[in-house]
């Protein structure tokens, strides 16, 4: 469970990506940027405001990153889940390279962007993996679009309870004008943005630049303080979700998160029928990008270990 004492220590490079410039127009789709992992590529595209890494062939596997970060959350692992699965992976509205947000910028606003650019893309049927900030926007994905075919859910440390303890310290976040101010000195800042992120992972990572752009940064805040202002009205939609998902289910969770104790992990998984846990070892919050090759290699022995049914793939690629 989240600590005043760690969220005080969090107030008071993600490991270096080899990133190689590219850049090419095809149709409307601009490639900007590739990154290689032995024989896969992920390549920098745009639809709309929506910037997004794609690569691989087959079923798609949407990636969804929480706050802060960005679609370099997923990187390390779309990279390898690329060999096998088309793999996309979005900077939210507002975070990454994608455009800031014309009006709201919180669940449904995120959750109805992203349908939109899946809709895009031809997908309405894909695996989905969520983080953080991430998890509430793709359960609200699953609530707003519900034709769409999840095949399976592959969870990483985020909240989607009403009741999660708040210190309280950050139940400020409810008070005007003040609130604003002391969510601005702890988290509408770079160096309080960095602090917290060394801070919340066992692997001495440092933020990557995409999670700390400008206006990331602000809705970060945002975000942080719109949630813990009133975390029963934003997250009552969310949790009611939870007893009416009914595919398969994997949660993995970092057995040093100071946000989210392994106890959050294990009500997640007992709140969705039938969710398998498996907690990480040395392994703070940021799952995805400290652990990237233990959670490409969770996520395929749990998909391929399926009997999934795909209306546009004969079987799954392996």
């Amino acid at each position: 469970m989240l600590t005043e004492t760690h969220w005080i220590s969090i107030a008071n490079h993600s490991a270096r990506r080899q990133l190689r410039g590219a850049s090419t127009l095809r149709g409307d789709i601009h490639l900007s940027t590739w990154a290689t992992v032995t024989n896969t590529s992920l390549f920098r595209k745009k639809q709309g405001g929506i910037s997004y890494l794609e690569g691989g062939d087959g079923p798609p596997v949407v990636l969804l990153h929480g706050i802060p970060g960005s679609a370099q959350t997923w990187a390390g692992v779309g990279q390898r889940l690329s060999r096998h699965y088309r793999v996309v992976i979005p900077d939210l509205v507002g975070f990454g390279l994608s455009a800031p947000p014309a009006g709201d910028y919180y669940m449904e606003a995120q959750a109805a962007q992203l349908g939109a650019l899946l809709d895009t893309l031809g997908i309405d049927e894909l695996v989905l993996g969520v983080h953080d900030f991430g998890g509430p926007v793709g359960l609200t994905l699953l609530r707003m679009f519900p034709k769409l075919r999840v095949q399976a859910l592959v969870v990483t440390p985020t909240n989607f309870f009403t009741d999660t303890y708040v210190p309280p310290v950050l139940r400020l976040a409810s008070v005007p004008v003040l609130g604003t101010l002391f969510y601005k000195m702890i988290a509408g800042n770079s160096v309080g943005l960095r602090l917290m992120y060394r801070a919340a992972n066992k692997q001495g990572l440092s933020a990557p630049t995409d999670h700390l752009t400008s206006g990331a940064v602000d809705l970060t805040r945002k975000i942080f303080q719109r949630s813990l202002a009133d975390l029963h009205g934003s997250y009552r939609d969310v949790e009611s979700m939870l007893p009416r998902i009914r595919i398969p289910t994997l949660v993995l969770w970092g057995d040093s998160d100071p946000f989210f104790s392994v106890a959050v992990g294990e009500r997640t998984a007992k709140a969705i029928s039938g969710a398998r846990l498996h907690v990480l070892t040395e392994t703070g919050h940021f799952v995805p990008e400290e652990q990237p090759a233990v959670v490409a290699q969770e996520f395929l022995t749990f998909l391929t270990g399926l009997e999934l049914h795909w209306k546009s793939f004969a079987k799954l690629t392996r």
